[in-house]
């Protein structure tokens, strides 16, 4: 079993890097990260003068010169936001240099070695371009030697990183694959190396190898690698299988028991920094704790802490654990943790909205295991953990004074104020159409439509989703299908003007007004060059005009003179660029767009001329909200939620409004 992330943290953050390639001047980098706090830690290293280093998944290194106490950016390893930092190396000789193990997730990226002499402010290449390492050592013995494990087998350097030499046979069907590795303090070329299926040594720096399996369960992914300091024959190794010591080089393993099976996944194994005889290993179910060697084990955390990295601050008196969940310490050998995760804002979101009526009313919904929600009160200058709906969410929407969630399997969910819970929504349509809606016999079906998005007008909720459009009763209660005629199959959106007068949905490559609540649908056709419809924006428009975002550009619709007829459509440009984008917030005083890719575009003259916001130290944006006055709020794929504040020029004698609708996470996808 080969050591992985959990795909659900890293959903989609490959399409990231494209937005990290694009070119063109954009205006200077104004984006605040303010939270959720925390995030998934998958490389954790403390350095001489005590800074501790964190790596994450996008390439990003985060550094705390207090333990832990205060988090930092310092910067990205390389160029792309899918560079998965899995190992960061703190030069002996310096401790303000590092090295970096990176491997992408576009595996044809590969990944490589990368080098910081400031501290991970600035990084540069140190070989192995192309080469998905996944394991980096450096000889206590000589600092020059450092060895690498790649997708595609072990490499050495005698030079630091300028020269790289493959050790392990081209091709080779075992020697591949490398989780971890380890040189012995001794002698530099004295190597271990931990693949996806058991363990390897060489004692001559790579001119042959051994397989030192023996006393281990088969197909053992070897994930970490500890020689013990005050005993370099003994080795411990942490596998799918369990941990495993050998007191003679590898050259025979015992099976150490105590930690159950359930928790066999063990991503790091290492030895206190103070006491020898001390022992961690963090598994994917809690961090456990051996005070004999590892003879007998104690879990120290809850079960469900998954642990992908330690270390140890404050000259060992502090033990730090990197989590999918964030930072948390210890100064009392593991008895009691606190989460330590200031400044270090870096979640991954499925879902985030901002309240309709008070803009800095947030909630954001965390992309990994549990069904918590983080909620704001203060535009994210505060977070709290609130309980969140049932099943894995896809869309948050704040619809009047109320929230709603869609569910990526499909239906959604409501918000009860009174019970403080989340409820199912019901979707209940006919199974014979045709029939009056006056026939109380016609048989009625619960449906679960996967919903795009939501608006409300004339006191009702409108739902586009997978499966056409819905409505709910004028006092609550189930949403009944409507306009089956005129609007079936995919909605993709659905909004309503600022002056609460019309509605527009998407229907078949066409766009949908209704001027009754939703009584009574008009179409006009849509160029057939715009391609698949996304989004639609009514709002803060000025009279007749729509902005709608399609598969190939942005596109905007006059229809002063009337609705439908030719010749009345535009693409967007002079700047903006002709690709599919997310739904656009205008404002009084700018617009912007997130663009599929994950850039933005921002415009200060009412969609005349765009400039692309530069977001390199953010991650792509998924989904912008904003409010006049405070700026404009992101989900972004791997950093939480971040602000912009645009200091744009109000237009004159502007009939356009402020209100705006809640932002989905993602365009709709069936």
């Amino acid at each position: 079993m080969k050591k992985v992330i959990r795909v659900s943290v890293l959903r989609g953050i490959a399409m990231a890097a494209l937005s990290l390639c694009i070119g063109g001047a954009g205006l200077a980098q104004t984006w605040e990260r303010v939270g959720p706090e925390g995030g998934n830690v998958l490389s954790l290293v403390t350095a001489g003068d005590g800074t501790v280093f964190l790596g994450t998944a996008d390439g990003h290194v985060f550094a705390s010169r207090d333990g832990g106490g205060r988090w930092e950016l310092r910067g990205r390893v390389g160029t792309r936001s899918d560079a998965v930092v899995q190992e960061i190396v703190v030069d002996v000789k310096s401790r303000s240099t590092l090295y970096a193990a990176v491997w992408t997730q576009d595996p044809a990226a590969g990944g490589g070695v990368y080098r910081s002499l400031d501290g991970g402010k600035i990084w540069e290449k140190a070989g192995l371009q192309g080469e998905a390492v996944r394991a980096l050592a450096q000889s206590a013995r000589d600092p020059e030697v450092f060895a690498a494990g790649t997708r595609t087998g072990v490499f050495f350097t005698s030079d630091a990183g300028k020269n790289w030499t493959r050790i392990s046979p081209a091709g080779d069907e075992e020697i591949k694959n490398l989780d971890s590795i380890a040189i012995d303090p001794r002698e530099e070329r004295v190597i271990y190396a931990g693949t996806y299926h058991l363990p390897w040594k060489t004692v001559d720096g790579g001119k042959n190898w051994a397989a030192i399996a023996a006393g281990m369960i088969d197909d053992s992914d070897v994930m970490s690698l500890e020689i013990d300091r005050t005993n370099a024959a003994r080795v411990f190794a942490s596998a799918c299988s369990g941990i495993y010591r050998s007191e003679n080089g590898g050259a025979q393993w015992t099976k150490l028991q105590g930690i159950p099976y359930a928790s066999r996944r063990t991503q790091q194994i290492a030895q206190d920094s103070r006491d020898a005889a001390v022992w961690y290993a963090g598994t994917t179910e809690g961090l456990w704790r051996s005070g004999d060697a590892g003879e007998n084990w104690t879990r120290m955390t809850p079960r469900d802490v998954v642990v992908n990295a330690i270390a140890f601050a404050e000259s060992g008196q502090k033990l730090i654990l990197g989590t999918e969940d964030g930072i948390r310490s210890s100064t009392d050998s593991g008895k009691n943790f606190v989460e330590q995760n200031a400044g270090f804002s870096h979640r991954v979101l499925s879902a985030f909205a901002a309240n309709a009526a008070a803009p800095e009313h947030l909630l954001a919904a965390v992309d990994t295991p549990g069904k918590d929600l983080f909620e704001s009160l203060d535009g994210g200058k505060s977070w709290k953990r609130t309980a969140g709906p049932a099943g894995e969410l896809r869309a948050l929407f704040s619809v009047g004074d109320g929230w709603f969630a869609a569910l990526r399997e499909g239906g959604a969910m409501q918000f009860d104020k009174a019970s403080g819970k989340w409820k199912e929504v019901r979707f209940v349509a006919a199974t014979l159409p045709g029939k009056s809606k006056q026939d109380v016999s016609r048989p009625l079906r619960v449906m679960r439509p996967r919903a795009n998005h939501m608006t409300t007008a004339g006191g009702r909720v409108f739902v586009a989703t997978s499966d056409g459009l819905w409505v709910s009763g004028s006092r609550g209660g189930a949403f009944q299908r409507i306009a089956e005629k005129q609007i079936a199959g995919k909605v993709a959106d659905i909004t309503v003007n600022s002056a609460g007068t019309e509605l527009f949905a998407t229907a078949q490559g066409s766009i949908a007004r209704s001027m009754d609540a939703g009584k009574n649908w008009e179409r006009t056709s849509v160029p057939a060059a715009a391609g698949e419809l996304l989004w639609i924006n009514a709002e803060n428009r000025g009279a007749k005009a729509l902005l709608v975002g399609a598969a190939n550009g942005v596109w905007e619709y006059s229809y002063e003179d009337a609705w439908g007829g030719p010749g009345r459509w535009r693409v967007v440009q002079a700047g903006l660029p002709r690709a599919a984008s997310r739904r656009a917030w205008t404002g009084d005083e700018f617009w912007m767009i997130p663009m599929w890719a994950g850039s933005v575009y921002v415009s200060r003259d009412a969609g005349r001329t765009w400039e692309r916001v530069e977001n390199n130290e953010t991650g792509s944006v998924l989904a912008v909200v904003g409010n006049e006055g405070l700026g404009v709020w992101a989900m972004t794929r791997t950093d939480g939620v971040v602000r912009w504040r645009g200091e744009g020029k109000r237009r004159e004698n502007s009939q356009i409004g402020t209100g705006h609708s809640p932002i989905p996470a993602t365009p709709s996808q069936d």
